[in-house]
């Protein structure tokens, strides 16, 4: 609808334009209709709407179809995550879920400032944090269901035991995408080292 307006929108501006140029200033048919259709095409390549995903521009990146349906996901499974800390009874459970939601949320925000790095992240969003959130919906939907038998049971310890796991998977993905800062900091400390030795020995 917004798309079909703003082209309605760019035609008449460039009917009137063209009704201008032509009849009033006499600049010639074909030279005022050249006009108008660069204008046209100019106006709606600079008004077209962008393609933003969790404040993530993926217009122009290349894969921008899967960036964008990971980067999807990825909301959906941490909507998931935080409805969870909602309602999750057991304080441990509830500890590790908010763990694992705060360094997932972490990751989000520095692949936003740094998304380039998407690709690279590809393993913790198709198969980590998809993971930590379909535990969770399975958690939540076991104890909706107030049964205490033996195997509920052992499911819920078994999900409060896996999700430790997870958390660690999730800083060791978030520790791959942030390497590069890593490596450029110890780098300038051992530059300032080696200064701070010369000039030391001056």
């Amino acid at each position: 609808m917004k798309n079909t307006l703003r082209t309605i929108v760019l035609a008449l501006v460039c009917a009137v334009l063209f009704l201008a140029l032509y009849l009033l200033l006499d600049w010639g048919i074909l030279i005022s209709g050249a006009l108008c259709v660069g204008l046209y095409v100019g106006l709606e390549l600079l008004l077209r709407p962008r393609r933003v995903i969790a404040g993530i521009d993926v217009e122009d990146m290349k894969g921008a179809e899967e960036i964008e349906k990971l980067l999807k996901d990825a909301g959906d499974d941490m909507r998931q995550i935080e409805k969870a800390l909602r309602v999750i009874e057991r304080p441990s459970v509830r500890a590790e879920a908010q763990r694992l939601y705060t360094t997932g949320n972490n990751i989000l925000k520095y692949l936003k400032e740094h998304p380039e790095k998407i690709s690279m992240a590809r393993r913790f969003f198709t198969y980590y944090l998809d993971t930590a959130a379909s535990l969770l919906k399975r958690y939540m939907d076991f104890q909706r269901t107030g049964l205490k038998s033996h195997e509920v049971g052992d499911i819920l310890d078994k999900t409060e035991k896996a999700l430790p796991v997870l958390e660690e998977a999730f800083e060791k993905q978030f520790t791959k995408l942030v390497m590069g800062e890593l490596m450029d900091v110890e780098a300038d400390i051992e530059l300032l080292k080696s200064t701070l030795e010369m000039e030391g020995g001056k």
